[in-house]
């Protein structure tokens, strides 16, 4: 029935923007909230990031170092190459395993043990 001044057609529908607005309010703090545990989320995935990061740049700088070490014994391996294949080598190979001597040579022994 309804009421003769109109009062409370009036007072429902205060009732029901109040509604309204509170459920606006609670689904924009809701939204304020969901978009923080994105936001959250996100920077710790990028501290991760950078963690791994840095230990990809460390990782890399030791195998650089690795790298220069093995060049430099890949150079001191062809310069022995080199020597091996000489006469010099064969010679010295000859005096010190074999015990031989070249002509003109005298060799001291000590008698003992």
């Amino acid at each position: 029935m309804p009421a003769p001044n109109g009062r409370i057609a009036k007072n429902r529908m205060t009732a029901m923007e109040k509604r309204r607005r509170r459920s606006g309010a609670s689904g924009y703090i809701l939204i304020a909230v969901i978009i923080s545990l994105i936001s959250a989320v996100v920077f710790i995935q990028i501290q991760d990031v950078r963690a791994r990061l840095k230990v990809y740049e460390e990782q890399d700088m030791a195998l650089d170092e690795q790298i220069a070490q093995q060049l430099e014994r890949a150079e001191e391996l062809n310069e022995l190459e080199k020597y091996v294949q000489t006469k010099a080598y064969a010679e010295e190979q000859a005096h010190e395993k074999l015990g031989l001597v070249n002509e003109g040579e005298i060799i001291f022994r000590l008698e003992g043990n």
